[in-house]
């Protein structure tokens, strides 16, 4: 049973209103994660211009999708991993990127040293080693591409932990989970 409310948008007023307003334009749909989000329209408003912006950042669409696929697994998210799934072909993910996110290993050797990469910093808080950090850039990740990543991870955290806590109940089919999955089978949902 979900721990937090879900802010009806029928009901919804002011910037709430709004916001929710500007979910159900983007995305046609207002997911329940953003509905449990409205309870705070700063932390709602934060959600969408972190997200709006991080549209433009520079190691595309793909990889950012990637990093929080690989961060909702080790998060045990199965909202977010549902719902990135969900998502993931309107993002330009194939079945085996979308594998890749979730295992975070990839064929691709640039792709999977940002993985490691995420990885680390998910798993040591940011306090990632010398190695690491020249692992990631010899696989051709500049400073701004580096920031980037670690965002992705922020991002996905912070989703991550929100639907952890709120025990969001799932409005979209629940993923397959990844030991179900092969890098033929669309590593997706079910109904």
């Amino acid at each position: 049973m979900q721990r937090l409310h879900s802010v009806d948008p029928q009901l919804a007023q002011g910037r709430t209103r709004e916001l929710l307003d500007t979910v159900q334009q983007a995305f046609g749909v207002i997911p329940n994660t953003a509905r449990v989000m409205a309870n705070s329209p700063a932390v709602l408003g934060s959600f969408l211009a972190f997200s709006t912006a991080m549209g433009e950042a520079k190691i595309g669409g793909k990889l950012h999708n990637q990093v929080k696929l690989s961060t909702s697994e080790t998060n045990s998210c199965d909202y977010c991993t549902s719902i990135l799934c969900a998502i993931a072909p309107t993002a330009g993910l194939s079945a085996d990127d979308i594998l890749a996110g979730r295992t975070g290993q990839s064929e691709d050797l640039r792709t999977d040293a940002a993985l490691k990469f995420s990885e680390a910093v998910l798993e040591n808080r940011g306090k990632v080693t010398g190695l690491q950090l020249a692992a990631v850039r010899s696989a051709g990740f500049g400073d701004g591409e580096i920031v980037e990543i670690v965002a992705s991870v922020v991002l996905g955290c912070f989703t991550n932990f929100l639907n952890n806590v709120a025990d969001t109940e799932l409005d979209i089919p629940r993923a397959e989970p990844v030991e179900a999955c092969s890098s033929t089978a669309a590593c997706s949902n079910h109904s």
